[in-house]
Order: structure tokens, then C-alpha cells, then sequence
């Protein structure tokens, strides 16, 4: 699900024609880093689904951190993404 949310989110600046490239320097630097928090939480929550080990307890602790991190990362993505988007349309 957050891979797709990158995805549409993504393939909706594709399709306007719009590309990171055209921003003003800070709203660039925003964007990439959004891009940048999308690939940390596809992996993040890659980790979460890795094999625990023999240790169960610590293992679903592993898991409910690797996922609360995951999903403040799925947040936060695509809300710098659009921002930066927004951002440089209105030339804020």
C-alpha cells in the first residue's frame, strides 16, 4: 500500500509533466527529500516482514517499531512531496 501511495502520487507529477528540475532550489531540496522518506519507508516496513528469529517477544517488538516508523514515514512522504509541489506553484 505505501509503495502504490508513492507510486500515484509520483505518476501524477509524471503525467502533469511536471519535474523536480523546474523548482526553485528549496522547494527542489523538499521534494527529493520526500522521494528520499518514500524509499526509507518501503524498506522500513521490508524490515518489518523480515524474519524474526526464535526470540518471539523481541521479535514483535522489532515489528511494532519498524511498523509505527513506517507509517510516520508514510505520512511524511508524500506530505513533503505535495507541499513542494504547492510550494512552488504559489511561489511561497
Amino acid at each position: 500500500m505505501a509503495a502504490s501511495t508513492m507510486a500515484i502520487v509520483c505518476g501524477a507529477v509524471i503525467v502533469s509533466g511536471w519535474f523536480a528540475g523546474v523548482l526553485v532550489d528549496r522547494w527542489e531540496r523538499l521534494f527529493w527529500a520526500g522521494a528520499l522518506l518514500g524509499g526509507v519507508m518501503v524498506a522500513t516496513f521490508a524490515a518489518a516482514a523480515a524474519p524474526g528469529g526464535t526470540d518471539a517477544p523481541r521479535a514483535s517488538i522489532r515489528i511494532a517499531w519498524l511498523l509505527r516508523i513506517g507509517l510516520v514515514l508514510f505520512v511524511l512522504a508524500p506530505a513533503c512531496c505535495v507541499a513542494a509541489l504547492v510550494g512552488d506553484f504559489y511561489r511561497l
